[in-house]
Formats: structure tokens, sequence, C-alpha cells
């Protein structure tokens, strides 16, 4: 079974994921598909005084939204099976609940996982943060 170091940049709208192993670099994106949260009208008045209200059901929105990110953060789990090593940054809170989704629900778990904030990345800029954080140096594989 191949070993490998993988890095994953993400934040609650896509994910990149850089995987370092004996085979070289490869990278892999993912969209999260999460629906941006909008600040909607809660609840309309009657035209009418005293007549019936329209009520937004905010728990409703806020379950399809969790269920949307766990879908998300499966399928990003997907892609660390045979990880050793795991780095995951990025902007906002999606790292801090990533990580707690793969201690919560990863059977096989890598045997260190770091965190740390990053700012938006291009492509390269990811891969460059990924080679970097695990001292990757090409002859070595």
């Amino acid at each position: 079974m191949a070993h490998s170091k993988v890095g994953i940049w993400l934040d609650h709208r896509e994910a990149a994921l850089v995987e370092i192993s004996d085979k070289g670099i490869s990278t892999r994106f993912i969209q999260s598909g999460v629906e941006e949260h909008i600040n909607e009208k809660r609840g309309s008045r009657s035209k009418t005084p005293y007549g019936p209200q329209g009520v937004f059901a905010e728990d409703k929105v806020d379950r399809r939204n969790q269920n949307q990110l766990n879908q998300y953060y499966s399928e990003v789990a997907s892609g660390i099976n045979n990880a050793d090593s795991l780095y995951i940054f990025g902007p906002a809170e999606a790292k801090q609940e990533f990580a707690k989704y793969l201690e919560q629900n990863q059977a096989k778990k890598p045997t260190k996982v770091e965190v740390a904030t990053a700012d938006r990345m291009t492509e390269t800029e990811i891969i460059e943060a990924v080679k970097k954080h695990f001292h990757y140096k090409q002859e070595l594989f």
C-alpha cells in the first residue's frame, strides 16, 4: 500500500487536495454545492390587518445547509484514505469543521493532522504551500 502526505486547502465552496506520494504529486478539486447562505426575508405580513402571516423556517434551511456540508466533507474525506499525514489549511472555519468531521466520522485516520489558516490561493500557490509544509524535494521520491 502506498503511503502519502495530503494537503487540503478548503473553504465552504471548494476543496483542493494535493497528494504527495512515491508516485509524485497529484491534485484534485471538489466543488461543495453548498448553497450560499443569504439573508432571506424572515416572514411576510398580510395585506389585511390580523390576517395570515408567512413564516420563514430558518432551522429547515440550517439543516439543509449542514446536510450539504456533511456530503461535501464526506467526498473530501474519501480522497485521503491512505494518507499518513494531513495538512488542512484555508480561510474561515471550514478547516476546523472538516478536522472535527474527520475525527468523528473517519474510520482510518491519518497519524498526523495539522490545521493552519491561509488566505484564498491559486492552484500553484496551494501546491507550493503543501510542498513547503511537507519539505518535498523531487529527488526524494
